[in-house]
C-alpha cells in the first residue's frame, strides 16, 4: 500500500489492547504524525462514530473491525476528501469499493494487525509487533518473527510478559476497571523508538504486574463450570464474578487456558453491571479444522473478533443458555 503525502489533520483510530497500540506506533514510527489520537478499552471498537466528515482528513484504523464500522465508515467514504487507511485482522465481511479506502485486512491464524503493520511500515524495530503478537496470544508469530535477531530466552520473556501486561490493561468495562487509559498508553509509548527503552522507563510494567499478580490471586484455582469432551478433543466454558478483578483477568485467563489445551475450545463468560454478559471464545489452536471463533461468536448480536480468538460484546442473560448449547454443539 502507498503511504499518503502529508495531510494536516491526520487520526489514528486503534484498538486499546496491545496489538492496537503498538500498530499505530509502528506508523508512528515511520513518519506520519497524528493530529490526534481516537482509542478505548478492548470491547469499544465503534470509533468511527466519533469521526466528523469533515473535508481534508487522514484516517488511520488499527486493530477495528471493519463490519463494526460499517455505517459510519459509509458516511465518511461519501466525502472524497476523507480517505482511511485499514489494517486489521478481524472478520471483516464485505469490504466496500472506493477509491478513498485503502484496506490491508487479513483474517487468517497466526497474524494480528501489528504485524500487517509492520510489513507496511518502514522502520520499526521489530521486537514492537513481536510484543503485539505475544500479547495477542501468538507466541509462534513472534518467535518468528524475532529469529533473526538472536535474542536470549531471557529478552523474549521480557517481551512476551510486556505484551500480555499491556493487553490484559485494555480489558474493563469501564475506565475505572483499567489502570491506565489505553489513550495514556499509546501516549507515553509515543516517546520511544527503541522498545525496551520505553519498557524500563515509561512507568507502565511494573504498576501492571502488581496489579495482574493481586487479579491472579483473586481468580485462584477456577475451574470449568462445563467441561465435556469428545473424541478430537473438548470444550470448557467458564463464568466469573462480577467484579473488577474479573472484569481485568478473564481475557488473560481464557488465552492462557487455549495455549495449555489447545486441543479444547473455552469460552468465558463475564458479568457486566447490567446483568448481560461480556463473552470470550478461543477456538482449538491444534484442532485445525474446528469452526473459527468469530463464526461462532458472529450468530450472536454484538460477536464477532477473528479465527482463534473472538468475543461477544454483550450477551443478553437469558441468552447465555443458549450460547452454552451452541458452544458445545460447535466445539465439545
Amino acid at each position: 500500500m502507498n503511504l499518503p503525502e502529508f495531510s494536516p489533520q491526520v487520526r489514528f483510530l486503534f484498538n486499546g489492547d496491545a496489538d492496537g497500540i503498538i500498530s499505530q506506533h509502528i506508523a508512528g514510527l515511520s513518519g506520519i504524525r497524528p493530529d490526534a489520537r481516537i482509542t478505548g478499552l478492548k470491547r469499544e471498537i465503534a470509533l468511527l462514530q466519533r469521526v466528523s466528515g469533515d473535508d481534508g482528513q487522514d484516517l488511520y484504523v488499527f486493530d477495528i473491525s471493519l463490519d463494526s464500522n460499517r455505517p459510519a465508515l459509509e458516511r465518511l467514504l461519501e466525502n472524497p476528501t476523507v480517505r482511511i487507511f485499514w489494517y486489521d485482522h478481524h472478520e471483516a465481511g464485505a469490504i466496500p469499493t472506493r477509491s478513498n479506502l485503502k484496506t490491508r485486512i487479513q483474517n487468517t491464524r497466526g497474524t494480528c494487525t501489528a504485524l500487517l503493520a509492520h510489513a507496511a511500515f518502514p522502520g520499526a524495530d521489530p521486537r514492537w509487533a513481536a510484543m503485539a503478537a505475544f500479547g495477542d496470544n501468538l507466541p509462534q508469530a513472534a518467535a518468528a518473527l524475532l529469529a533473526p535477531l538472536g535474542l536470549g530466552a531471557g529478552a523474549l520473556e521480557i517481551l512476551r510478559e510486556a505484551g500480555e501486561l499491556i493487553n490484559y490493561n485494555a480489558h474493563g468495562e469501564t475506565p475505572a476497571d483499567v489502570l491506565f487509559h489505553p489513550l495514556e498508553v499509546a501516549e507515553r509509548m509515543d516517546a520511544y523508538r527503541d522498545p525496551m527503552a520505553f519498557l524500563d522507563e515509561s512507568g507502565l510494567i511494573e504498576p501492571l504486574r502488581r496489579q495482574m499478580h493481586e487479579d491472579e490471586e483473586r481468580l485462584g484455582d477456577l475451574r470449568p463450570e462445563r467441561a465435556p469432551m469428545g473424541k478430537n478433543g473438548g470444550a470448557q466454558l467458564f463464568r466469573l464474578p462480577p467484579e473488577a478483578w474479573a472484569r481485568r483477568l478473564g481475557s488473560t485467563f481464557a488465552s492462557r487456558m487455549a495455549l495449555r489445551e489447545p486441543d479444547r475450545a473455552v469460552a468465558l463468560l463475564q458479568t457486566l453491571h447490567d446483568g448481560s454478559f461480556q463473552v470470550s471464545i478461543r477456538a482449538p489452536r491444534a484442532r485445525k479444522d474446528a469452526p473459527g471463533a468469530s463464526d461462532l461468536a458472529r450468530e450472536f448480536p454484538t460477536g464477532g473478533g477473528r479465527a482463534l480468538a473472538a468475543g461477544i460484546n454483550r450477551l443478553p442473560a437469558d441468552q447465555a443458555e443458549a450460547f452454552a448449547r451452541r458452544f458445545f454443539d460447535v466445539y465439545g
